[in-house]
């Protein structure tokens, strides 16, 4: 039996009583932020709430019988627990919480509950999942809880077909559902005579076929690597195409229907129920593409991936190029292993292209140029969303997350072997705190927000080079190889020759979809406050994640947990903070040739900062390595 202690108490107070009530508070602050409609209903809401609630305290009370703990992270279970609703669903308590935030939300309709708090609830247990709880079970048990089924050819279980709908369909529609709500002007990408063509709304039966279909293909799919394949396919797709809705709204035609009938009726409730948004690609044609691998015979499966394509046409849902551009993107999201082998050899390329040349006592390191490249993103960026006349105050803020980022990084990182290093959570804090001095403070914060995430993906290319932020040991199938003398991975961490997790590349793609994210809140002329606190969440969030699979040896473990862990934290807390503040809305994009000019100056001379050092000279900040 386990003891109960002080410090259980506290853990256990402030994640079943607190939390909870901090949540309450910042939908309701939130609300000002919000525009979204509320969904559901008070009794489905209810009821939502009491089945996350109840399948919670079910977890709960079988972690405590059959592993032989509390529900604690800081203090875990000694035995694994594999059973009762654990069985069903790997993580029952996060999916019960989860669900619980989403039903109070529609009990409440609290639109702020429902479109951020929910949202950000679901991301916080995901990174967690990820950047502690995984890790941490194949360190104490050497397995993990899964949710995608064996690669295997056994038959399907009723588990196999409970976790494909909770973690694939589910997922999607709530993704749908908020990509839809936020306001865009979408572009129809139309032929010229597409808006003439006649609309047969008996067709609907095909094209609506698809839902049923997506839900009751685990029980037609014949072994547990179709199902796998299935899921993997379903996920990928979602973080490639969400992101494109984002950046790059897209309209759907609504050609009038010639007739009547019941058909037209049931075309007429598609129509209303969904938006004519979020359309190129389809994911309707997506959607009928991975499930036609399922169906046996073959052939009878890609028949009906080109009638539901067909129909996507004859009922006025989408234009051709949506169909078109579904059908060119498919193979990718089909195939990810054909993919993963191309990103992983690109990874380690850049790991070991380290080139240098001498002047003299100066040292250029070809790194540099992937610093100035970001540099130039951000500030591009951020002048084009600060608008005209604050091109200056952007400067002088952008110089002072240069400056920040070295200084930080000299206090937490700096030694006799690291003697210029760069720190991102400086330049961060410095570039905050200097935007508080001017009036449009937050222009200026939301405008560096919007360019950050494109500082951080492109910079992380000079990071595969330097060796900084690289990951630790790894399978040989998930790392890469590192050879390169010069890079900190063989010169500080020892790991030459060693398969190590490409943790830039995570964060270059973890960059990629914050980005996109934000650009979308952006357009859409969300409240300033909100595209800050939402970098905040998802820039927190991704670096979770990422640090719990990098490998530096300079980095303190806290508690459990690292350092930059805990900053990633604070990053989260900051940011729902921020996002309940009051402010004005996000004003269009303007790029410039002068903001451009501004932009290349800042770029060269932070690439020359992290890319041109005296490498004969021992005083502080003359050498980068």
């Amino acid at each position: 039996m386990a003891r109960v202690t002080f410090g259980k108490i506290l853990y256990g107070f402030t994640f079943a009583c607190l939390l909870p009530i901090l949540l309450a508070v910042w939908a309701a602050a939130a609300a000002r932020n919000i525009a979204l409609p509320p969904f559901g209903s008070a009794g489905l809401g209810v009821a939502f709430a009491a089945v996350g609630i109840g399948m919670m305290a079910i977890a709960m009370w079988h972690l405590r019988r059959f592993g032989g703990g509390l529900p604690m992270n800081a203090f875990p279970p000694p035995r694994l627990v594999k059973r009762g609703a654990f069985r069903y669903i790997p993580h029952p308590i996060y999916c019960g919480f989860v669900m619980a935030c989403l039903g109070t939300s529609m009990a409440a309709q609290s639109p702020a509950g429902l479109w951020l708090v929910t949202p950000a609830a679901a991301a916080g247990c995901t990174a967690l999942v990820f950047g502690y709880e995984r890790p941490d079970l194949w360190k104490r048990f050497g397995t993990i809880l899964r949710i995608l089924p064996e690669d295997e050819d056994a038959p399907l279980s009723t588990i196999d077909r409970v976790r494909y709908l909770l973690f694939a369909p589910l997922p999607w529609v709530a993704l749908y559902k908020l990509t839809t709500q936020i306001p865009a002007l979408g572009t129809p990408f139309a032929l010229p005579f597409e808006d003439r063509l006649p609309t047969w709304p008996w067709t609907t039966i095909c094209y609506q076929s698809l839902y049923p279909v997506v839900i009751a293909v685990p029980w037609f799919a014949r072994t547990r690597r179709d199902l796998r394949r299935l899921m993997i396919a379903v996920w990928l797709s979602m973080a490639v195409v969400f992101p494109l809705y984002w950046v790059m709204p897209s309209a759907a035609p609504r050609r009038p229907l010639a007739m009547g009938g019941w058909t037209a009726w049931l075309l007429n409730c598609d129509r209303v129920g969904d938006p004519p948004v979020a359309a190129f690609p389809s994911f309707h044609v997506l959607w009928s593409i991975f499930v036609a691998r399922v169906f046996r015979p073959r052939w009878l499966g890609w028949l009906y991936a080109a009638c539901v394509s067909v129909s996507c046409l004859t009922t006025g849902m989408h234009y051709l190029a949506d169909i078109v551009a579904a059908a060119l993107l498919a193979p990718v999201f089909l195939w990810p292993e054909r993919v993963w082998p191309v990103l992983r050899r690109a990874a380690e390329w850049f790991a070991n292209s380290w080139q240098e040349w001498r002047i003299g006592p100066v040292r250029i390191i070809n790194h540099g140029l992937y610093a100035g490249l970001g540099a130039f993103a951000h500030v591009a960026i951020a002048m084009a969303a600060a608008g005209p006349g604050r091109g200056t105050e952007v400067l002088i803020t952008a110089f002072s997350g240069l400056a920040g980022a070295a200084a930080w990084a000299q206090w937490v990182e700096g030694s006799s072997r690291l003697r210029r290093p760069f720190g991102f959570y400086g330049g961060l804090f410095a570039v905050a705190i200097c935007c508080l001095f001017f009036a449009d403070r937050w222009v200026l914060l939301a405008a560096h927000c919007l360019g950050a995430p494109w500082l951080q993906a492109l910079g992380r290319l000079r990071c595969f080079v330097n060796g900084c932020c690289h990951g630790a040991a790894s399978s040989p199938g998930a790392g890469i190889r590192v050879t390169e003398p010069h890079s900190r991975v063989t010169r500080l961490a020892g790991l030459a020759g060693v398969p190590i997790y490409p943790t830039q590349l995570y964060s270059i793609a973890g960059n990629l979809l914050l980005g996109v994210f934000l650009l979308h809140l952006w357009i859409s002329a969300c409240p300033l406050s909100l595209v800050c606190g939402v970098y905040l969440m998802g820039n927190g969030v991704a670096r979770f994640v990422e640090e719990a699979y990098r490998g530096e040896p300079q980095t303190r473990l806290i508690a459990g947990l690292r350092f930059y862990q805990w900053l990633a934290v604070v990053s989260v807390v900051w940011g729902a903070v921020v996002s309940s503040l009051p402010a004005s809305a996000a004003a269009q994009l303007a790029f410039t040739g002068p903001g451009l000019a501004w932009a290349a100056v800042f770029g060269l001379v932070a690439g020359a900062a992290l890319g041109i050092d005296f490498p004969d000279v021992d005083r502080p900040l003359a050498r980068l390595t």
